[in-house]
């Protein structure tokens, strides 16, 4: 797998079918674990389509369809000791 950075990393595992929420949306998917040394999260291509996703990144948003309803929020740039999983 390539990773945020750039770089080929192994996948150490799958979680599969995870709820992953935004907003009050419950959308799952599978997270690929890989050794980093930075906690982020990569969204894949497919994704987007399955969700009808739009990132602004002019505007600091992401736009998506869920659950039969439209959602948009503010992507907020955290450090790693901000982030509650």
């Amino acid at each position: 797998m390539v990773t945020v950075n750039g770089q080929k990393s192994p996948t150490l595992g799958i979680v599969e079918n995870v709820q992953l929420k935004i907003m009050d949306a419950l959308i799952p998917i599978n997270i690929h674990i890989v050794d980093l040394t930075k906690e982020e999260l990569l969204i894949g291509l497919n994704w987007f389509s399955r969700y009808k996703a739009d990132l602004i990144l002019t505007e600091n948003k992401l736009r998506f369809e869920a659950q039969e309803r439209k959602f948009e929020v503010k992507i907020i740039n955290t450090t790693s000791s901000n982030v509650k999983v």
